[in-house]
């Protein structure tokens, strides 16, 4: 079982990029406002804003999009008129790149093939365990795997666990099978509830799972989940989410469609045509196009806006605040990751 946790660590590396894509939609900021339907996440947390299709305009276009890619605090913080002074902006880690990055460094810990502190009933084994975080806390977890058909199950309990300046708190469950015979990696999931998460000032309780199946080529990765901000109560959605995953020599294809919904502004939906492609080691991607679409404008179709890679430094963003299919209302200009 060694080898599919090397398999998983691997994968990982891409799927936080995928997480830093498409979570960070959740602290997107821009006029509007109301009142709104009956989504809901959970006893803790629900979904209460707008569920009509948002506007896009020239006033929010950059902070969709750059909140789409960048996500994590940059939405409360956004500074819109040093963008379009044409300063520089550093787009930081998302929530849901550190929030996965710790999620897989603690699974990396356990040795899900170990016998030792484990217990056999028949075909099942028992593993269960404790391991510390390079910044504080603790980590407890347990797993239960079937050698005969490659299922496992386990759960981690978080205890002010602090990895890479992250903390988490609170219980993930997963859920997953491996080839038992060449151990890789067939699929997976994490699933929590009131998952509590800080990094500097952010602060957020995370519900929701994602998933990803490596049977299938491109790797599929679909998730769904809510995020309340704590220290302003607001609640954001992303749902049905599918990413398409495909590993080249060097480099990683992306592709991204689903929906998100923001409490103040509605859902917009997120694709990228041509896929977004980042070199091995790099963290922001050398070419690729986002466009995040809204409702239809005065010309009859859709608003969008879009925000296309330059190279792995820069990149622009436009947008068709009136749905005439034509991305000149709005034009950022050449910006910096």
């Amino acid at each position: 079982m060694k080898k599919a946790g090397t398999m998983f660590v691997k994968n990982l590396r891409y799927l936080c990029l995928v997480g830093a894509i498409v979570l960070g939609l959740m602290t997107i900021v821009g006029t509007g406002g109301g009142g709104g339907g009956g989504g809901g996440a959970s006893s803790d947390i629900t979904y209460t804003g707008l569920e009509t299709q948002a506007a896009i305009d020239e006033n929010n276009a950059e902070n969709l999009l750059t909140g789409a890619y960048g996500g994590g605090s940059i939405g409360t913080k956004f500074d819109i008129n040093a963008i379009q002074s044409g300063e520089s902006v550093h787009i930081g880690r998302p929530v849901a790149l550190k929030v996965s990055r710790v999620l897989e460094s603690s699974l990396r810990k356990v040795d899900f093939a170990s016998r030792s502190g484990g217990t056999f009933s028949g075909a099942i084994k028992t593993v269960s365990g404790q391991d510390n975080g390079s910044c504080g806390g603790t980590f407890s977890y347990s797993i239960s795997y079937d050698d005969t058909t490659g299922d496992f199950t386990g759960s981690f309990t978080f205890n002010d666990y602090c990895e890479d300046d992250t903390t988490i708190d609170g219980g993930v469950t997963f859920t997953g099978q491996v080839d038992i015979n060449t151990e890789d990696l067939l699929k997976f999931t994490f699933s929590f509830n009131s998952l509590s998460y800080t990094s500097g000032s952010d602060s957020f309780t995370l519900n929701g799972n994602i998933a990803w199946d490596v049977t299938v080529s491109p790797i599929t990765i679909t998730m769904t989940m809510y995020f309340r901000d704590n220290s302003t109560n607001k609640v954001y959605w992303v749902q049905n989410y599918t990413i398409e995953l495909t590993e080249e020599t060097g480099y990683v294809d992306i592709d991204v469609s689903g929906r998100f919904y923001h409490p103040d502004h509605g859902y917009i939906t997120i694709t990228t045509s041509p896929p977004l492609r980042i070199n091995d080691g790099d963290e922001y991607p050398f070419q690729g196009v986002i466009v995040v679409e809204g409702k239809d404008g005065t010309a009859g179709g859709p608003t969008r806006a879009r925000l296309t890679v330059i190279d792995n430094s820069e990149y622009q963003v436009e947008a068709d605040t009136d749905g005439d299919g034509f991305y000149d209302d709005y034009d950022s200009g050449v910006l910096n990751w």
